[in-house]
């Protein structure tokens, strides 16, 4: 990992996490438990523990101790596994993204009935949680892409601080929607429609990638974008599992 990354939420910050320990060879919690018990790691990892932080279950960032120990043993992980322990960032780089984190309050959650006509919330919640981590990680290695992509989340979920750097990094790296939304008048406008046209590619790219879909036109919808919102529509009409309608493609009528 890079300098430029930047975990300001909370949120992000527990995905990077989870990203962490993909990239270390995703050590199971016991085994995180037994690492974490070698003499010089600051702080024990209960399996227990490890689930609640990585689950979304504890609502308070973990203290440091914690950090540098989950980071102290993913790297180890890595190690005994074969993997390079060395992109997975140092305990220094884990500190700047950590104090980010913790500068910035934690967001209330948002509660609601369950929608039968969906992923079940549970497994729905992880694939998103995933696809931003893995955004995170690409666009702090340099992929403009991802960059723009974040840039799109955060002005749509009005972190407009975390915006601001995403689109100057992607643009500065020439892309065209980030040099685009840094020019526009009404930036969260536009990202709304390209939020709606992210929703667009991934649907077409199968069901795999459906609740990433969703995520995109929610929050395009959100905005007040009408064919988002009539995208969410028709994928609720149709219950979890069961095969969806086409989604419009450009050369459509």
């Amino acid at each position: 990992m890079t300098d430029t990354f930047r975990a300001g939420s909370h949120s992000a910050f527990i995905a990077a996490l989870i990203e962490l320990r993909e990239a270390a060879g995703q050590p199971s919690y016991a085994q995180m438990h037994r690492l974490s018990r070698v003499p010089g790691t600051p702080k024990e990892l209960p399996a227990s523990t490890l689930h609640d932080i990585l689950t979304g279950k504890r609502e308070r960032l973990p203290d440091w101790e914690l950090v540098a120990s989950f980071v102290a043993v993913c790297r180890r992980h890595a190690a005994n596994t074969g993997l390079p322990p060395g992109s997975l960032g140092t305990l220094e780089q884990w500190q700047v993204r950590w104090r980010a984190a913790r500068n910035e309050p934690a967001r209330p959650r948002v509660s609601g009935s369950y929608d039968p006509y969906t992923t079940p919330p549970d497994e729905a919640e992880r694939r998103t949680t995933r696809t931003v981590a893995r955004l995170v990680r690409l666009a702090g290695d340099g992929d403009p892409d991802a960059a723009c992509r974040l840039a799109i989340i955060d002005l749509l979920t009005g972190n407009l601080a975390e915006a601001r750097y995403w689109i100057h990094a992607a643009a500065r790296r020439g892309h065209p929607d980030a040099r685009a939304l840094a020019a526009h008048p009404r930036p969260v406008e536009l990202a709304a429609a390209l939020s709606f046209a992210c929703g667009e590619a991934c649907e077409q790219a199968g069901p795999a990638k459906l609740d990433i879909a969703r995520f995109y036109y929610r929050l395009a919808a959100e905005r007040g974008h009408p064919a988002a919102a009539e995208r969410l529509r028709v994928l609720r009409a149709v219950p979890f599992g069961k095969p969806l309608p086409a989604p419009p493609r450009a050369d459509d009528d």
